[in-house]
């Protein structure tokens, strides 16, 4: 709910979001071992420090990095949560933070979509069910989302979608064709028939 509040007020739109699709969730377990990391070798750091420094702010020193750390592991984590692909009626919108208030927007309109396809390059990513999505427009701009839950489900959904809020082709009316062709055969008939009365006259 809150994801969805947060996107819908930066994509500035008052349509209906039928659909979101965010990032598989390994690529968070990703995040949170490498900073589990860092933080450990600050600890590892801090303990080494302190026990052949004598220093009373040594402490309060590495305190503060680790807030640091803390506070820049909940930016890069809301920066991936939020990225996400978003279907309303009109369009996909693809979301991509970048920063704490830093985002970037590409809408595609349904009917400039060409193909929506997936892939999954490793064995990896059939055992965590994840994979990637590439949009293709109708010029061949792809543009991907990488590491999403079950990719070839999420193709499917995004196809029924596109299905439903794409403008059907204009239908063709057969009985106008057939009166523009009485037209075209009553125009040729008039050419011919002053042709064979002209040769006539002449002999």
């Amino acid at each position: 709910m809150i994801r969805k509040a947060i996107i819908k007020r930066n994509i500035n739109t008052s349509e209906e979001i039928h659909h979101v699709v965010g990032h598989n969730g390994s690529v968070f377990f990703k995040i949170l071992f490498k900073y589990f990391c860092y933080l450990a070798f600050l600890l590892l750091v801090f303990l080494l420090l302190d026990r052949y420094i004598v220093w009373n702010y040594l402490s309060r020193v590495f305190a503060g990095l680790w807030l640091i750390l803390f506070v820049k592991f909940c930016i890069d984590f809301c920066d991936i949560y939020l990225d996400c692909l978003v279907m309303t009626d009109s369009w996909i919108t693809l979301y991509l933070r970048e920063w704490l208030l830093e985002y970037k927007t590409d809408h595609f309109d349904w009917n400039t979509i060409e193909t929506i396809s997936f892939n999954q390059k490793w064995f990896r990513d059939r055992v965590f069910m994840k994979g990637d999505i590439t949009i293709t427009l109708d010029h061949w701009i792809e543009y991907p989302f990488e590491d999403i839950s079950n990719p070839k489900k999420q193709v499917d959904k995004i196809l029924q979608l596109k299905g439903r809020f794409t403008a059907p082709a204009p239908e063709e009316n057969p009985e106008k064709e057939s009166q523009k062709f009485d037209i075209l055969v009553e125009a040729l008939w008039e050419v011919v028939k002053d042709y064979i009365d002209k040769d006539n006259v002449s002999y």
